[in-house]
């Protein structure tokens, strides 16, 4: 079979899988208002692939590939390093702890609500809390407020690691809302707009009411 050909199938494979776990959802929902798409062409993934929902358990299987074009084929096998990589801006190699972004996945869209820490509704600090909880096996306090007093301060974001929390003003000189720092100023948050979503620190409004990040000492990390 063509090697154009075999792209193309493996790419409706995921489409199709896409559709049947999303109840025929558009992929568009994927692509929230607070992060601008990424222009840039990455050679090392497929070309316009957005996926929705739960997709981690999808696989590519190149046994049936030709030796001499498997090399053109790329070694990312879990499609959740595709969504977020595209996401994100960076190559999907650069996705690497599965547990923290399978967390991410299935929690993505859940809506926001003040007080609230089920798939019915979450708040900023309790979506971190369980976060941690889950993929670093790690305890937080509850609030913003709380978190931020616990952190080790940092206050460079050329220092930002992946897991470290990142803390906003939104309202007077009081911490009023946190996020989990992801990679290339991108983090992770319930927004009170759009629920949990991927955000960046280069957008205006998030990089004018940025208040510090903090690190915190890890348990554990798969």
């Amino acid at each position: 079979m063509p090697f154009m050909d075999i792209k193309k199938t493996v790419i409706n494979i995921c489409i199709a899988a896409s559709v049947i776990a999303t109840g025929c959802q558009s992929s568009q929902q994927l692509a929230q208002p607070g992060l601008k798409a990424n222009q840039e062409h990455h050679p090392e993934f497929m070309d316009n692939i957005a996926m929705a929902g739960n997709l981690n358990n999808i696989r590519i299987n190149n046994a049936d590939l030709r030796p001499d074009r498997k090399e053109l084929i790329p070694s990312v096998t879990n499609v959740l390093q595709w969504k977020y990589a595209d996401m994100l801006g960076v190559i999907p190699q650069a996705i690497t702890n599965f547990t923290l972004y399978k967390f991410i996945d299935e929690w993505y869209g859940t809506r926001y609500r003040m007080g609230g820490d089920s798939k019915k509704g979450i708040d900023c600090s309790a979506f971190v809390q369980k976060l941690y909880e889950q993929v670093f096996c790690t305890n937080l306090v509850r609030t913003a407020f709380e978190q931020f007093n616990m952190a080790n301060l940092v206050w460079s974001t050329d220092s930002l690691k992946e897991g470290d929390l990142v803390f906003f003003r939104s309202h007077g000189s009081r911490i009023s809302h946190v996020g989990i720092y992801l990679m290339n100023r991108c983090f992770v948050h319930a927004s009170s707009s759009h629920g949990v979503m991927i955000s960046s620190l280069n957008e205006d409004y998030w990089g004018r009411i940025y208040a510090g990040a903090g690190q915190i000492r890890k348990e554990s990390s798969f």
